[in-house]
């Protein structure tokens, strides 16, 4: 490196998988699960939003989740996108059963971790996308907590991460955004190929989390707006009925019919507002998290700012970003 150049500072960006990443989403799937919420469908935005829009909503989110079908004491994938080839029935409490064998897993060596991490990681992908997110969330957070810089426990949760994440496409962008923060700069090949290659996949999938939020997000979209806010229940237009009732109660056809475009236009901005939340909320934050670790990362030789330019030209439609990111690195290899 030339005189003058700067290397990587590892306390100026500390990205060590932990368990406080995920721990909002994990209120997602306790309490009731007699209705077994899908990870993708409730608490994140529900009780977020009561803090953020300063007012008691009833309820707020009260449509059931559709990637599920309750069956008695069992659950079964419902939505085909939410599964893989075949579907999987599981317990209402499977996921938290396999939550704890990770944590039972902290008094035992680590190869043991790492087969029940492969299992439950094969388990989950043919049952659940977001749910199989948040339990490699774990897997990356019990490998990596064990203990603090080992170079081979960073190994296996950054394996982990990237095996996740080449299924990113099948599950909300907020898990994806918090499973590449395992992803961290710091380099792990001995060689100088297989540093190249790992710099290179690294980058390719803060990029790629990045590209999706800028595509997923909906700027003319106010998340703050009251019209934009889903009601927890569509009064019916008839007195004599609670509110929730199915249309099918509505005796007036015409009422029946206005009722049920009310009630689907209810389900389409709770729809919106689910996905635009974490977005809107946390998009901000990871942006300034990526500019980082792009940087940290081509701050190391060999230095491949052509590279760079190139991949954030691709992925970037943030031409102040871009600009950013190039002229840090110039400034730390000069």
């Amino acid at each position: 490196m030339a005189k003058g150049s700067r290397k990587p500072n590892p306390s100026a960006l500390s990205l060590r998988f932990n368990s406080t990443t995920y721990q909002h989403h994990e209120e997602r799937v306790q309490g009731d699960t007699s209705r077994i919420l899908a990870p993708d469908r409730w608490l994140s935005v529900s009780i977020l939003s009561l803090a953020f829009f300063g007012g008691v909503i009833d309820g707020f989110f009260p449509l059931a989740p559709r990637g599920f079908a309750v069956r008695a004491n069992s659950v079964i994938c419902s939505d085909d996108s939410l599964r893989t080839v075949e579907p999987t029935v599981v317990a209402p409490d499977d996921y938290q059963n396999d939550v704890d064998r990770l944590v039972a897993m902290r008094s035992h060596p680590l190869d043991d971790l790492l087969a029940l991490a492969n299992k439950l990681e094969m388990k989950w992908r043919r049952i659940n996308w977001n749910q199989y997110a948040l339990i490699m969330m774990h897997v990356c957070s019990e490998i990596s907590n064990r203990r603090v810089n080992d170079a081979r426990l960073r190994q296996q949760s950054e394996r982990f991460a990237m095996v996740t994440l080449s299924h990113s496409k099948m599950f909300a962008w907020e898990y994806q955004s918090d499973l590449v923060e395992a992803l961290g700069y710091q380099r792990s090949s001995a060689t100088t190929g297989g540093w190249l290659r790992e710099r290179h996949d690294k980058a390719g999938l803060w990029l790629q989390t990045w590209r999706r939020l800028e595509i997923e997000t909906d700027p003319s979209f106010d998340i703050k707006d009251p019209k934009n806010r889903p009601v927890s229940r569509v009064i019916p237009p008839e007195p004599r009925l609670p509110p929730g009732s199915p249309p099918s109660a509505v005796k007036d056809p015409k009422l029946r019919a206005q009722y049920a475009a009310a009630i689907a236009d209810n389900e389409r901005k709770s729809e919106k507002m689910l996905k635009q939340f974490p977005l809107q909320t946390h998009g901000q934050f990871f942006k300034a998290r990526a500019e980082l670790v792009l940087i940290q990362l081509y701050s190391q030789p060999p230095f491949r700012t052509t590279e760079l330019r190139q991949y954030l030209e691709t992925y970037l439609r943030d031409t102040p970003a871009r600009k950013r990111i190039l002229d840090a690195v110039k400034k730390n290899t000069k």
